[in-house]
């Protein structure tokens, strides 16, 4: 198959949606398929020349912490560019610049035709405009879902990475032939035994953090709904002096967190890496003995699928979107309230076997994510997506 994946985001940006794309694609093209990724331009080179990476210039969009992605204008102007792809099956992740150019292909030639959902926008509007979001929420909502229908309507199949998802778009009332598949990820890139005692010991001593330490981590985009000042709170309540915080990543929030680090005194206790090499990034991993998360937007959670494979045990905050990723007291502990994140991680740090019995279940409670399976079922829905369209 010739598959087209349009995404407003793609390497060499860092995101959960990245990822999961960039495995995906791996995964097709291991199966002999030729795929093409239509996105937008970069800042830096890299992966410019790739000719199966079809990048159209865009704008800059003046938001903090939106300068990584790009506005394309007059988005029918690149049809023929993609036409000469002669594409069977396009995939869509975005609804925004390039997710226009497939609609316009599909109105024109009636291509099949897969979305995926993979933002909860009620829980994004404080984050583009905090002042849109509390006078202007409902005519933005509208909005939204109308943009969320215009894709809907005219794809043969529509993908929600979970249950939460899919209900949302049930909520809205669009009618379309949904499907749940959980995003998969190269477990194996984030296994333990992919690392040397000297590997880990190395990276924790160029950080500055000392061997003996309980490290909690948190990996990820540093944004206000991630929630990471609750993770900060939460740790500054604890009351063993041997456990630090790790925590990796960069995004518009940092700063704010590093300064309520030092409002909470526990900066000396508090380890800020900023953005990492994503090659990087599995051993990483293997410097934590539990990985932390306050965050409430997930449409599925990635970082936490990637912690447990490291067999890193999970206590985060309690998401409907988790409920297939964290098994309560098998391979992980919620908290429902944020007074319940420091009792809950004291005792982890008191009784070892506690973290230990976790630890133990993390690893083989996630194979259903692997990217054998996400990119199995991604084909079986582009074959019936086709056999839809010709019908």
């Amino acid at each position: 198959m010739r598959i087209g994946i349009f995404t407003d985001a793609y390497l060499p940006h860092v995101s959960g949606v990245t990822t999961s794309i960039y495995m995906l694609v791996q995964g097709l093209r291991s199966k002999g398929h030729e795929v093409y990724i239509i996105t937008t331009s970069v800042s830096s080179k890299k992966d410019i020349d790739d000719p199966y990476v079809i990048r159209l210039k865009g704008m800059i969009i003046p938001k903090k912490g939106l300068q990584a992605f790009r506005l394309v204008p007059f988005t029918a102007a690149h049809i023929k560019r993609i036409e000469a792809l002669d594409l069977d099956i396009m995939h869509v992740h975005t609804e925004f610049s390039i997710g226009s150019v497939a609609v316009h292909l599909k109105d024109k030639h009636n291509l099949p035709m897969v979305f995926t959902v993979h933002t909860m926008y009620e829980e994004y509007l404080h984050y583009v405009s905090s002042f849109l979001n509390k006078f202007f929420r409902r005519p933005l909502m509208h909005y939204l879902k109308k943009l969320m229908t215009r894709f809907i309507k005219r794809a043969e199949i529509t993908i929600a990475p979970t249950q939460k998802v899919l209900d949302l778009m049930k909520s809205y009332k669009i009618d379309g032939d949904y499907h749940i598949v959980p995003t998969g990820i190269n477990l194996s890139k984030f296994e333990s035994d992919k690392y040397t005692k000297e590997q880990v010991d190395d990276l924790k001593a160029s950080i500055g953090i000392p061997n003996d330490k309980f490290v909690c981590l948190f990996i990820g985009r540093m944004s206000a709904e991630k929630s990471i000042d609750v993770l900060l709170d939460g740790f500054s309540k604890i009351n063993h002096e041997n456990a630090v915080f790790l925590l990796v990543g960069d995004g518009p929030h940092r700063h704010t967190l590093e300064e309520k680090a030092k409002t909470l005194k526990i900066q000396d206790k508090c380890y800020f890496t900023g953005m990492v090499d994503w090659e990087k990034i599995g051993l990483y991993y293997q410097l934590g003995d539990v990985f932390l998360n306050a965050s409430v937007t997930e449409t599925q959670g990635l970082t936490y699928i990637e912690a447990l494979a490291a067999s890193l045990p999970l206590l985060v905050k309690y998401d409907q979107c988790l409920e297939d990723v964290v098994k309560e007291n098998d391979n992980g502990l919620f908290f429902r309230n944020n007074k319940e994140l420091p009792v809950m991680l004291n005792m982890m740090i008191q009784f070892p076997d506690v973290k230990n019995k976790l630890k133990e279940n993390a690893r083989k409670s996630i194979e259903k994510y692997s990217q054998e399976c996400y990119t199995n079922s991604a084909l079986s829905l582009y074959e019936e997506a086709i056999k839809k369209n010709k019908a």
